[in-house]
């Protein structure tokens, strides 16, 4: 009987440490399309069924003034947020976008939502508040400009907070409460897309003065804090990342698609990361060229096996061809990216990720 109680005994302090113990949770991937709430619904729900069809979880969009016709796509021209002013509020893309989020939320998928776009900055777009601070502009055909005072103005921080939690207090027509408490439909909020991008890093702590506005807002409402990613995996992996305690996803983007290459920073990254509380997603990357498909698996496969979430740049409808980074389910390229975001999500991961809901 002795002997009986103690097996029982031991069974039974084996099953709470089993309870107890955290488990890594299967990995994930997901998508940028940008602009999708610009797109006729459609061609959205295209987009997000095949999405869908590969077990993506995740969809990467920007809060930026949309062009019609955007890619040879169907969207409709959107303003930005404060397109005529800064601190005038145009709540239309916000609107779209929530329209958006429900949509994916129904297919299993939640948003990633860049506030904020640094390439609006006088680069690709022309934003308000180009105009209000007099920041330089080159039509991104000479370089990118150097934004400096966008990022060290403090009336010019002070805007940008004020547009952070607008954004995050919209209140949501499809949802029936504010963004920042739509855990079940964002995942993250990203500070501004590869901020100080193509620049030197003039404002070190802006990244965790933004950071700490938004977690002001969000309290505790499960939504995670993304750096919004770098021009290179170098930017990706600043060391005020690091040290910031409300950034929680280390966004990494990089264009470069040699798997030593990616694989010298993200398995350096990684304990890192861990002993510091934080977790990866490899945001960005795309394939261009005759041997795209390859390309991608390669990467992918590199990124399977090293644990670490995963988003392409970017699905859109239609495609590009092997002339850009745009795929669609009409090229060679998109069998491999659904087969590897299908692999993907039976492989036990580097991180937990509890926002997911891998049952769906």
């Amino acid at each position: 009987m002795v002997h009986l109680c103690r097996a029982f005994q031991a069974l039974a302090i084996s099953f709470f440490l089993a309870v107890l113990t955290p488990v890594k949770a299967n990995d994930f991937a997901g998508a940028n399309s940008y602009f999708l709430y610009a797109l006729s619904q459609p061609d959205r729900a295209t987009v997000l069924d095949a999405m869908q069809s590969a077990d993506m979880k995740l969809l990467r969009i920007f809060i930026t003034e949309v062009a019609a016709g955007t890619k040879r796509s169907s969207a409709k021209a959107v303003k930005d947020l404060e397109t005529d002013a800064v601190g005038r509020y145009d709540d239309t893309i916000l609107t779209q976008i929530d329209q958006l989020a429900k949509e994916a939320q129904s297919r299993d998928i939640k948003l990633v939502i860049a506030m904020h776009d640094r390439y609006a900055l006088g680069c690709w777009g022309t934003d308000a508040y180009v105009a209000k601070y007099r920041l330089p502009t080159t039509g991104c055909v000479n370089g990118v400009p150097d934004s400096s005072t966008f990022y060290t103005n403090t009336n010019a921080i002070a805007d940008f907070d004020n547009r952070l939690r607008h954004i995050l207090n919209f209140q949501s027509p499809n949802f029936g409460k504010p963004w920042h408490q739509l855990s079940d439909a964002i995942f993250s909020f990203e500070i501004q897309n590869e901020g100080m991008g193509h620049m030197n890093q003039v404002a070190p702590d802006w990244w965790c003065g933004r950071a700490n506005t938004i977690r002001s807002v969000l309290g505790n409402t499960g939504i995670l804090i993304s750096t919004g990613g770098g021009t290179d995996l170098p930017t990706s992996l600043q060391s005020q990342f690091w040290s910031c305690p409300t950034l929680q996803i280390i966004a990494l983007h990089d264009y470069n698609l040699d798997p030593g290459y990616i694989a010298s920073y993200v398995d350096g990254a990684k304990p890192k990361a861990i002993n510091s509380g934080k977790r990866m997603i490899y945001e960005e990357f795309g394939a261009t060229g005759g041997n795209k498909q390859n390309q991608i698996k390669s990467v992918t496969d590199l990124l399977i096996a090293t644990g670490v979430p995963w988003m392409y740049w970017e699905i859109t409808n239609p495609g590009m061809g092997t002339s850009d980074y745009e795929i669609w389910t009409d090229e060679p390229s998109w069998p491999v990216i659904k087969n590897q975001s299908l692999a993907t999500r039976k492989h036990v991961g580097q991180f937990g990720w509890n926002e997911i809901d891998y049952n769906a």
